[in-house]
């Protein structure tokens, strides 16, 4: 594993919708991921996209206004996470929280990031009657919301995994109360 890093503008302060725009797009030209692009989109349960096939990364306009005061690093973060899974696919073709990812959010100064993809984890969202989620056992990881809980057997949940993450998912799964 490489232990180059790259050399990234730090993060302005004080942070703002348009400030942030900005050091996204000097982040994805820092690390030389040209034909690549950032924006906004209106998420409300992730924090961060990587979208391989348009070439875009984009954060939650809903997340980053929510945080923009108070957690800024944790928007920073997150746009570095991204970065990661393009330099990732980019360079490796993978499209997964892989050995490949893992290793660029090393290069990114980031060594210690994790799969964040649940943005209720960080913001309350209102008006939703959830009491049910389908996760991951080990890494808490929220997949899908129930407001009662799914008729399933213990035997078909083990299974059961998620499309597109079988090796991580397979046998992994529960529904849980949310706390």
């Amino acid at each position: 594993m490489s232990t180059a890093t790259y050399q990234l503008p730090s993060l302005p302060l004080p942070l703002t919708d348009v400030a942030l725009y900005h050091h996204a797009l000097a982040i994805i030209e820092a690390v030389g991921l040209s034909g690549w692009s950032f924006g906004w989109d209106r998420a409300k349960r992730r924090l961060g996209c990587c979208n391989y096939r348009k070439r875009h990364i984009s954060l939650s306009s809903y997340f980053v206004l929510h945080f923009m005061e108070k957690a800024p690093q944790l928007i920073h973060e997150t746009l570095l996470h991204e970065v990661a899974h393009a330099l990732a696919f980019t360079h490796n073709g993978e499209h997964t929280h892989g050995d490949n990812w893992r290793k660029y959010c090393i290069m990114l100064g980031i060594p210690n990031e994790t799969v964040r993809s649940q943005c209720e984890a960080f913001v309350p969202i209102t008006g939703t009657n959830y009491r049910y989620v389908l996760r991951h056992k080990e890494t808490g990881e929220v997949f899908r919301h129930y407001v009662k809980p799914p008729r399933t057997s213990p035997q078909r949940l083990a299974g059961a995994y998620i499309r597109g993450r079988k090796e991580e998912t397979l046998g992994k799964l529960e529904i849980a109360p949310i706390e």
